[in-house]
């Protein structure tokens, strides 16, 4: 009876175990960046798999989600180092990239595929301003400043269409 209660607990620590590794895995994979703290209207999201979610306040951001709002709608997302991002009416983007540790190696990629954004930078832009860039169809952007926002009209960026506030 002994050898069984033994083989039990071994197995049952060995499963424990297995499960642990396992759920910390897909967490770190699939680690929020951010969240919506402000919503309006209809907000989606569409991972690299292609899944849709609706995103509403409190809903987590991911890299690679591509986050559209439909014509008056929009989100605030505030990203892990306390950057706000106004996605504007009728707008796309994609999270490319997001690393933020606090350190030398932080960056941060997004790419603006129509409509428009305003961004509050926070501390990566601040620390490592060479490694937070905006895309667009027709120009790369890093940012240097605290606030700005990007409008694209067409594939074009209107004009007047970049504005740096501070």
């Amino acid at each position: 009876m002994k050898n069984v209660s033994k083989t039990m607990v071994v197995l049952f620590a060995s499963l424990v175990a297995f499960a642990t590794a396992s759920i910390a895995t897909t967490a770190f994979a699939s680690e929020a960046k951010g969240l919506v703290v402000a919503s309006r209207g209809t907000v989606l999201a569409t991972t690299a798999s292609g899944e849709t979610r609706e995103l509403k306040q409190g809903d987590e951001i991911f890299v690679e989600d591509q986050i559209m709002t439909a014509p008056k709608s929009f989100a605030v997302l505030q990203f892990l180092d306390g950057a706000k991002v106004t996605v504007k009416p009728d707008s796309e983007i994609v999270i490319e990239d997001y690393v933020y540790n606090g350190n030398s190696e932080d960056k941060a990629t997004l790419s603006l595929v129509s409509g428009g954004l305003r961004v509050i930078t926070g501390a990566m832009a601040k620390n490592t301003p060479e490694n937070y860039k905006v895309k667009t169809p027709v120009a790369l952007m890093g940012v240097r400043g605290t606030e700005f926002a990007v409008q694209l009209c067409g594939e074009n960026i209107c004009d007047g269409g970049v504005e740096v506030i501070e």
